[in-house]
């Protein structure tokens, strides 16, 4: 049992040293260019490109990159660089640099305006747009004022393209709920009255003269009932002239045939023959 042992491991050692001496017969040595490491290999007798990439693991585009002089497909007996990616030399580390959240400290320029200058030849001078400067300086006209300042470069900075993780942001205090405004008492407005309370009274009677002496020429009315200040309209059946006259005052009692009284005046343009005459009347109540 022993000796089998023995002779299995002498043949594992046997073969493993064949295999290391066959895999060393085609490799010439390593080279480093641009700090990249190379494996020189010689392509052997019936050997084939795909058997090359399979054996060291690389893409066509890889082995193309590295062997831009060699023809395809590969010949015996040429020499050929194998990609040792694990062997290069690892770039440089870029420099980290911390990125703050905080607002960019730059200070926005300045440009004080010169005479007679506007504000298309200020954007042209900093290489920036009339909107960006409406929008910098709030201005609600493209005039400008001798010595007025202007912000001419962005307040706000380069912004930062950084994603901001709102998953760790507390939540917004809820607005306290405000007390409703006291709301004022609503005074109806008194209601107009409308022409369904306008009624228009019409009488027939006696109009006769008031026989006083006036000279102030108004053509003027006494009434039983209508209110003082009312408008008469007075009509002669005789003729069927009328005349708009002032009640100002009561009729005396008396003849109850007489409706109305008129000053000599109003009297006149009723074109009466008698200090009475038959009349309508018609006047609105309200």
């Amino acid at each position: 049992m022993k000796n089998y042992k023995l002779t299995l491991l002498i043949a594992f050692l046997f073969a493993l040293q064949f295999s290391t001496e066959a895999s060393t017969l085609d490799s010439l040595g390593l080279k480093k260019e641009n700090n990249k490491t190379f494996l020189l290999f010689k392509v052997g007798p019936k050997q084939s490109l795909f058997s090359i990439l399979k054996r060291y693991n690389l893409s066509l585009t890889e082995f193309k990159s590295a062997n831009t002089d060699v023809q395809i497909p590969v010949k015996t007996g040429e020499i050929v660089y194998i990609p040792l990616h694990y062997l290069e030399e690892s770039n440089p580390a870029p420099k980290v640099v911390e990125e703050k959240a905080a607002e960019s400290t730059k200070e926005a320029e300045i440009h004080i305006v010169a005479p007679k200058q506007g504000l298309l030849s200020v954007a042209n001078m900093h290489k920036v747009t009339m909107a960006e400067l409406r929008k910098w300086n709030n201005l609600t006209s493209d005039r400008l004022q001798e010595g007025q300042r202007l912000i001419v470069s962005d307040p706000a900075g380069s912004t930062s393209s950084i994603a901001v993780d709102k998953s760790n942001l507390l939540p917004a205090k809820a607005a306290a709920p405000t007390a409703p405004a006291p709301t004022e008492a609503v005074v109806a407005p008194a209601k107009e009255k409308g022409p369904e309370d306008i009624k228009k009274k019409i009488e027939t009677g006696i109009a006769e003269l008031i026989d006083v002496p006036d000279n102030s020429g108004k053509f003027l009315a006494l009434h039983r009932t209508a209110p003082i200040g009312t408008l008469v309209l007075v009509k002669n059946l005789t003729n069927n002239q009328s005349i708009w006259v002032k009640v100002i005052g009561r009729l005396p009692n008396g003849d109850n045939k007489v409706i109305i009284k008129l000053s000599p005046k109003a009297f006149e343009k009723l074109n009466a023959v008698d200090k009475r005459v038959r009349a309508e009347i018609s006047y609105l109540l309200q």
